[in-house]
């Protein structure tokens, strides 16, 4: 695909799209000159992502080459498009399939369109790290185990990385899950550059998923939407299986700059410079936490966690409140921040003069700027409750729903999703039950399935 790109089409075109390879007459948008160059249809002599058979079909071989899969998907509408697919492929109505609670806001598309019949499992809250920290963390093998002993599942799906870069022995996991005879499948969304460093996790599909995702603009330096659905070489499933449900939910009309950035993300990434690369950016990270652990910053560090996402706190400090000083007063903005920590993502385009400047800041802010507000040790993070489901999703989508005052509302059954963004993770789904934690993210009128 890169190299039709590259050539100079000496066509006149009566096709889709119109503006015919050049920048239209529209205002602030000269930027785009060279993206519009290169956006065509389906063309003749050029491939279709929907049924590949020329260069895209190359081009997806040798990314499952590189990936060591059955198939590697090309995917141009986000990791989304992948796990819809696999949910579309894998489940049927009322299949019973295990949902990790921290999973993306898609999963419950999936279970929309699937009429799977969804349980809930709760990553760790108890741990130091999640008290500590304020999130959840790993899957606990064990009691994944027990679990699956007292009940069947066509499929587990879960996340790891997860959105602040913890990991989960997905290795332990996918030999119960197989034990059990357990789909895997595994949201690496946040995982991209695994499979090219040995200083980084291993991929899920390494360890022994059935399938994966990754999210290539997240942290590899592709462009938004551009990502990748794995299919394990072990999968019971035909990937034409597999394609067939990507066609389901992939545009007709897939965007050919994405297919070729796609292409020279995986490219790059896999040679030598895109390898040292990594590599620098590592040690660059290393450098920069060893510096504020000298003054004073702590960091969320060891095996089970992907060093390419800092999550730095300050010993007695609401952390929301620094983020906030170094968003309006050095222009630098946080991934996401709460009372007990920053999130900062890096990847493929953070350079050391861009981790300095970050550097710098945060330790002005605390010697100069910042007014510590000392957290009550005592205070435990409020993780959402136990999901109290009442009616399956795609029975929920299709109820009419009233609204009711917000004080009269729990114990209802909800008709609205409560999803933070980022990271997109649902804390409350239509057919749960409303419980008081819940209370705080609701409106005054809250729409509720209509008994």
């Amino acid at each position: 695909m890169l190299k039709l790109l590259s050539k100079k089409i000496k066509r006149c075109l009566f096709t889709t799209p119109t503006h015919g390879q050049k920048l239209p007459d529209f205002k602030n948008i000269s930027p785009l000159k060279g993206f519009y160059r290169w956006d065509y249809s389906e063309i003749e002599g050029f491939d279709n992502l929907l049924n590949p058979t020329g260069s895209i079909l190359m081009a997806e071989g040798r990314a499952s080459d590189i990936y060591d899969t059955k198939k590697t998907f090309f995917l141009t509408q986000g990791s989304t498009t992948g796990i819809l697919a696999v949910m579309k492929s894998v489940l049927n109505f009322k299949d019973r399939v295990l949902v990790a609670r921290n999973c993306h806001r898609s999963v419950y598309s999936g279970l929309v369109i699937t009429g799977a019949a969804v349980e809930w499992f709760m990553p760790d809250t108890k741990s130091e790290i999640s008290q500590k920290w304020g999130i959840m963390g790993q899957i606990n093998p064990e009691e994944l185990r027990d679990v699956f002993k007292l009940n069947q599942y066509k499929a587990f799906i879960m996340t790891s990385p997860t959105y602040e870069g913890v990991v989960s022995n997905i290795e332990e996991i996918s030999k119960i899950c197989k034990e059990f005879g357990v789909l895997l499948i595994v949201d690496e969304a946040h995982g991209a550059l695994y499979n090219f460093s040995n200083s980084l996790p291993k991929t899920a599909i390494e360890q022994g998923a059935d399938f994966s995702v990754n999210s290539l603009h997240k942290n590899a330096g592709a462009l938004n939407q551009c990502a990748l659905l794995h299919v394990s070489k072990d999968c019971p499933f035909d990937w034409r299986e597999i394609q067939n449900s990507v066609n389901l939910f992939h545009t007709s009309s897939p965007s050919y700059p994405l297919i070729a950035n796609i292409e020279a993300c995986i490219n790059f990434l896999s040679s030598k410079k895109g390898k040292k690369a990594i590599e620098e950016l590592i040690t660059n990270i290393s450098k920069f936490q060893t510096t504020l652990e000298n003054e004073g910053f702590e960091f969320l560090k060891g095996e089970n966690k992907d060093i390419t996402k800092i999550l730095l706190r300050l010993n007695n400090a609401d952390c929301s409140k620094l983020s906030d000083i170094l968003f309006d007063e050095y222009n630098i903005e946080d991934e996401i921040s709460s009372e007990f920590c920053c999130l900062y993502l890096t990847g493929i385009g953070t350079k050391s003069s861009k981790l300095n400047k970050l550097k710098s800041a945060l330790i002005d802010a605390k010697n100069k700027k910042f007014d510590k507000i000392r957290i009550d040790e005592a205070i435990i993070p409020v993780f959402q409750p136990y999901p109290l489901v009442k009616m399956q999703p795609w029975e929920a989508y299709n109820r009419d729903y009233i609204y009711v005052q917000k004080q009269n509302a729990p114990l209802m059954l909800s008709s609205e999703m409560i999803v933070p963004y980022p990271p997109g993770i649902g804390i409350l789904y239509p057919g749960e039950a409303i419980q008081q934690e819940h209370l705080k993210y609701l409106k005054e009128d809250v729409g509720v399935i209509k008994p």
